[in-house]
């Protein structure tokens, strides 16, 4: 071969390899120009792709659904298809157009989402979520754990697969799995990675990885990051990267953020160690050119908590402060992206966890109207701080939660099986779980005529005592010859416990067996619960477990005779690092007996009707751990350091309207229950929201 026929052929491969450059480089040219995204971030406002193939602006109202169903914990993932449907339904009809998930999710969430979405007029939107591993956290305390990072990132690329219905995930214990076909991509609008961090976390994470502080990636980096938001960084671009590269898809993301870790200095807050003690500034997390949807920032923001949300003297300015609208106007002045109000929520509990010093919002103790009500304002707030979403929590009631004031005084591990309507927690839905498969066990209406045909548990001079449970309630009904509600007073003795309690009361009441619980029927006003003063778990947690509060007569004496009211707690005393206040330890008399219709009013504990008087008593207000099993709050006296539980063959009770003589008790008992049988019922919270929204839509 001649020198020149070489040159030639040299040329010719040049050239060659010249063209398969410029080809490369146009093949990925046209694959970023053709990036499917269905929604984008445009400076602070968050845009979906209509249907004309442009972005408009959006105000992103919704709900968040949780993964657990009754008789479940989420990791069982209980929920069925059907059910889905069903809820996308009902929310597609209160007029909001997002859903948010907070894990992945089994296939047949992703299914009923495509059944639903292409027979809809509205489809729904989904912004999914990547939970991170608790256990893990718990364990290491350290984000850059190796373990922790390869569950963390490989849920993360699962999550990707899983809304491209284009895998097959092994189902393990806790997590989702299964085969996965439906493609929701199209309308999955956002991710949102991770959890409510913990300060604890964070603070341990930066300490353990000083060195770790920039990170630079193909559609991240960083810009004076901490080393938790250089992890945080490297969580979004495993999400990103596996979105575009794989299916040429990409959607705004943001990293799960709340006020105990915002980047914000609130110098009133009374426990700075915990709810200011460190920030996560998502600022410091940056999208390259080739991540055209962009970031937006989530915060879980309730009004009632943290602390400073009541106190910071900042939000408090004006002749009629609103201090969650004040916080969020400044968060979202501090963000140069869309803030995401991703949680705010009020629960319609029976119980109470905290409430705002200034507008009274709280965490519990809202009847569903008032839910409606509040949630609207808050609303209201979200949008006049220029946030760009609002998403509910929650879409439905969930009984396995718990809550700081109640957790103590169950079985954790039975709590799906009950509903615990003293739990805030349980509480937070639109949509809720009630016992009884086609109606209520009993109607607390007034109206005793559904007795008929039940014998009284107990019968004494013309006072009759009926009785029956389901997976809420103890249910009383009482009636007396002559016996006047609102005139007489009458006493009702309550036994629990096989080991505690007194037969007999200070002022001279005698009870036939120990009674754990005395309750008073004195009219509307005056009516309540009490506790034996040895079987009060309220003071035994804030006077001798924790030392806030002082022993009561008779705490640490069986058969004593002292009846307490009965307390839920609220707050201990606090100080304010600004001002330089202490408050006094807070607390609600959850014993106290509220009257009305509970067909009307949710809160209802008591109605009186021509013939009798009706009474529902949450499990927990008498000291059951789990009525399922019949577990109830044991021997506090033994002074075991935790809550003592004990197994009971059922409930004695009785009635006496003078207390002269000594009350009679009879047994009732019940059928331990494992599956709890419930149905599905639209709190009146949603038809507040829908009309709500609508006008929303309209204007």
């Amino acid at each position: 071969m001649s020198r020149r026929t070489l040159k030639i052929i040299s040329c010719i491969a040049a050239m060659v390899m010249i063209a398969a450059i410029f080809t490369g480089c146009a093949e990925n040219m046209k694959k970023n120009e053709h990036i499917s995204m269905p929604a984008v971030i445009r400076g602070t406002d968050f845009c979906i792709m209509n249907a004309e193939g442009e972005y408009e602006p959006a105000f992103l109202d919704g709900v968040n659904i949780g993964a657990a169903s009754v008789g479940n914990f989420p990791g069982e993932f209980g929920i069925t298809k059907e059910e889905y449907i069903r809820w996308f339904g009902y929310i597609g009809d209160m007029n909001v157009r997002v859903i948010r998930v907070y894990v992945n999710q089994m296939p047949q969430f992703y299914e009923a989402l495509y059944e639903y979405n292409t027979k809809a007029e509205r489809p729904l939107y989904l912004i999914q979520g990547v939970y991170a591993n608790e256990d893990l956290i718990a364990r290491d305390m350290n984000a850059f754990d190796g373990e922790f990072q390869d569950v963390f990132f490989t849920d993360i690329r699962n999550a990707v697969d899983m809304i491209h219905g284009n895998c097959e995930i092994e189902k393990r214990p806790g997590n989702a799995g299964g085969t996965y076909t439906a493609d929701v991509s199209s309308w999955v609008i956002g991710w949102i990675l991770g959890i409510e961090w913990s300060a604890d976390f964070v603070n341990s994470t930066n300490e353990l990885n000083p060195d770790r502080t920039g990170f630079s990636g193909k559609y991240v980096y960083t810009d004076g990051a901490s080393p938790f938001e250089v992890f945080l960084a490297e969580t979004a671009e495993t999400a990103i990267e596996r979105d575009i590269e794989v299916y040429g898809d990409s959607r705004p993301a943001a990293l799960c953020n709340w006020c105990t870790t915002d980047p914000l200095s609130h110098p009133n807050e009374p426990s700075p160690e915990m709810e200011d003690a460190v920030s996560v500034d998502t600022e410091h997390i940056r999208a390259t050119d080739a991540y055209e949807a962009g970031f937006f920032a989530s915060y879980h923001v309730y009004p009632y908590y943290p602390e400073f949300l009541s106190y910071d003297t900042k939000y408090l300015q004006g002749d009629d402060p609103d201090p969650y609208l004040a916080y969020l106007k400044e968060l979202v002045s501090y963000h140069s992206v869309p803030v995401l109000v991703s949680e705010y929520g009020i629960p319609t509990s029976r119980g109470i966890a905290h409430k705002n010093a200034v507008t009274g919002m709280s965490q519990g103790f809202a009847d569903e109207r008032k839910q409606g009500e509040w949630l609207v304002s808050l609303n209201c707030d979200i949008r006049a701080a220029g946030c760009c979403g609002a998403i509910i929590f929650s879409w439905q009631d969930e009984w396995f939660k718990r809550n700081w004031n109640t957790m103590d005084y169950e079985n954790p591990e039975r709590r799906p099986f009950w509903y615990n309507v003293q739990c805030p927690e349980e509480c937070f839905g639109i949509l809720a779980f009630e016992p009884g498969e086609k109606e209520s066990t009993v109607r607390v209406d007034g109206d005793v005529s559904e007795w008929k045909g039940d014998a009284p548990v107990s019968s004494q001079d013309g006072m009759e005592v009926y009785a029956r449970c389901d997976e809420a309630y103890l249910y009383l009904m009482i009636r007396g010859d002559g016996w006047d509600f609102e005139r007489d007073t009458a006493y009702v003795p309550i036994k629990t416990s096989l080991t505690t309690g007194s037969d007999h009361t200070a002022d001279g009441l005698m009870f036939s067996d120990r009674a754990n619980y005395l309750m008073i029927l004195n009219g509307k006003e005056g009516s309540r619960v009490l506790t034996d003063a040895a079987c009060d778990v309220f003071m035994y947690s804030y006077s001798h477990l924790h030392p806030f509060l002082e022993p009561v007569p008779g705490q640490y004496e069986k058969n004593s005779g002292y009846f307490n009211p009965i307390y839920i707690a609220l707050n201990r005393p606090m100080f304010m690092p600004e001002t330089g206040e202490t408050t006094q330890f807070s607390r609600h008399e959850t014993g106290l007996l509220r009257y009305g219709n509970a067909g009307e009013d949710s809160l209802s504990d008591i109605c009186a009707g021509g013939d009798g008087v009706e009474i529902r008593l949450p499990w927990q207000l008498i000291g059951f751990m789990d009525p399922s099993t019949k577990q109830a709050v044991g021997d506090l006296t033994a002074n075991s350091g935790g809550i003592p539980s004990e197994t009971t063959d059922g409930i004695r009770v009785g009635a006496s309207r003078d207390g002269n003589a000594v009350i009679e008790m009879g047994l009732f008992t019940w059928e331990n229950w494992e599956m709890p049988v419930y149905r599905e019922r639209l709190k009146a919270s949603y038809e507040v929201l829908r009309d709500y929204f609508a006008q929303q839509q309209g204007e």
